[in-house]
């Protein structure tokens, strides 16, 4: 899909700009009605409480235990960003996870806030190819947006999937929900009532590698990294790290999302944790092959 600007993405390249955390694109707010109440008597001990949306799932900090240094990721990467070499790329990716992070375990413990956003819109995916559209617009409160614009309607879950924060483990998750928002959008997708149930499983796995791809950077640019002075090689760079986590992670992940109309909310926390390990192992792979 390549690196999207649309939607809030980084305007500054791979120097992370999570201190700037843009805001979406303001949307007037949808108009809600009330589910009507059943037609049998009301209790005498008092009214039907109302339906409320459910809760935003509440992330967890990133788990940073058992972690070794990044010495060797961030001297790779400069060298892939001066020289574009794929190896030096490998190399830097293949010593995050085993070196950094202390293996793929130990990095998806690392996508905290990630993982809650990644939970969160999968269960807006399998609500989505249990219920339908729009009932799954409706448990959000936003059946206003039916028929609406994919994109815009993505917007407006921004606030219960990837609520703002002031961390830098929740910039990531926010910023990788613009881009993906972005990737959509450019796609030109088309309304939300109309998504496929693989665009809907596409639009996850995009997230998912939008989250890892932030989470790399964040943690190699910590004590920085040298990169080109040229605007254009810096967006080069960029993309051919998007590529290259692309490239080694969707195809093989796509096959985890089978029968996720009837997994329930305990088994998604499972299954996100899983795919996450999964892409790390992935990556890793990846980069020792190509080093």
């Amino acid at each position: 899909m390549g690196t999207s600007k649309a939607y809030g993405g980084p305007a500054s390249g791979l120097v992370p700009s999570f201190v700037d955390d843009p805001t979406p694109p303001a949307m007037p707010a949808p108009t809600v009605t009330p589910p009507s109440a059943p037609q049998q008597p009301v209790p005498p001990a008092g009214p039907i409480p109302a339906q409320t949306p459910p809760r935003p799932h509440t992330p967890q900090g990133p788990d940073t235990s058992g972690t070794g240094s990044l010495g060797g990721a961030r001297g790779s990467f400069t060298r892939f960003a001066r020289t574009g070499s794929g190896s030096a790329l490998g190399r830097a990716v293949a010593s995050y996870v085993s070196s950094g992070t202390g293996g793929a375990r130990r990095a998806a413990r690392r996508m905290g806030a990630s993982r809650a956003a990644a939970r969160g819109l999968l269960g807006v995916v399998r609500d989505v190819q249990q219920l339908g559209p729009v009932e799954a617009l409706r448990r959000l409160n936003l059946d206003g947006l039916a028929g609406q614009p994919a994109a815009d309607v993505f917007v407006s879950m921004l606030e219960f999937i990837c609520p703002p924060g002031g961390t830098v483990d929740e910039a990531i998750a926010r910023q990788a929900m613009l881009e993906t928002i972005g990737d959509l959008a450019e796609g030109d997708a088309g309304s939300f009532d109309s998504l496929t149930r693989e665009q809907l499983q596409d639009f996850f796995l995009d997230f998912i590698v939008r989250s890892i791809e932030g989470r790399v950077m964040a943690d190699i640019g910590k004590r920085g990294i040298t990169l080109p002075d040229d605007v254009d090689a810096v967006q080069d760079t960029q993309d051919q790290l998007h590529d290259f986590v692309d490239g080694a992670t969707r195809g093989q992940l796509a096959g985890r999302l089978d029968g996720l109309e009837r997994l329930s909310d305990r088994e998604l926390d499972t299954v996100v944790s899983q795919i996450y390990e999964t892409a790390f192992d992935l990556v890793a792979a990846a980069g020792e092959a190509a080093s």
